[in-house]
């Protein structure tokens, strides 16, 4: 078995879904948290100056997608056959313009004016997010109770993941969104994820 090690900040944020994919996988890692205080003078030592990356038996990887789709595909966790992958893709693609507009909200100028764009933007995009993948789920026939497909995939790990940023500060956001709703519980009910999530660190995001 490959040696992981996975760079990213002491906290969630965007780095997150990586963790919980090897969690999900059963894989062992070694989770690399680098203080904010340290970043200073870790930046100039990280591949691309930014995080997370991912060394595998020494080889780096960067870009968050890139890094989640790999692991993805090591652990058969990126769908059963080729239009599954797709729709699994389209699902990642959607919750990743989401958390940037969050992101960008939460980390960018914070005067009113500001806010009041960032919201706005925020908004817009969760609501397309939450619409189009409510579309997806629908169209899954499958019985079993995934996102996707007849099994778990990182879009169900995604969905769960993504979702949990905005929840607590807006925990009605999903009320017209049932498919959402029914896939995030199936995660959340997963034994391993409850076992992650049981032994993870608390951090502020």
């Amino acid at each position: 078995m490959p040696k992981y090690v996975y760079h990213y900040f002491d906290i969630r944020g965007r780095g997150e879904p990586g963790r919980m994919l090897f969690a999900m996988a059963g894989i062992p890692f070694q989770d690399q948290r680098i203080p904010q205080s340290d970043w200073p003078q870790y930046k100039a030592k990280t591949p691309s100056g930014s995080l997370p990356y991912l060394e595998i038996d020494g080889t780096i990887m960067t870009q968050s997608l890139v890094i989640f789709r790999h692991l993805a595909r090591c652990f058969g966790l990126d769908g059963e056959n080729l239009l599954d992958k797709a729709k699994v893709d389209e699902i990642i693609e959607y919750l990743a313009e989401m958390k940037e507009s969050i992101f960008s909200c939460f980390l960018g100028p914070q005067d009113e004016e500001s806010q009041k764009k960032l919201k706005e933007k925020m908004a817009e995009s969760v609501n397309k997010t939450c619409t189009q993948i409510e579309r997806i789920i629908a169209s899954n026939k499958s019985a079993e109770g995934w996102a996707v497909g007849k099994r778990l995939t990182f879009a169900d790990i995604f969905i769960f993941e993504a979702f949990s940023i905005v929840l607590p500060a807006q925990p009605n956001i999903l009320d017209k969104f049932p498919k959402i709703q029914t896939a995030r519980r199936k995660m959340e009910s997963h034994s391993l994820m409850k076992k992650y999530l049981s032994q993870r660190k608390e951090t502020p995001f």
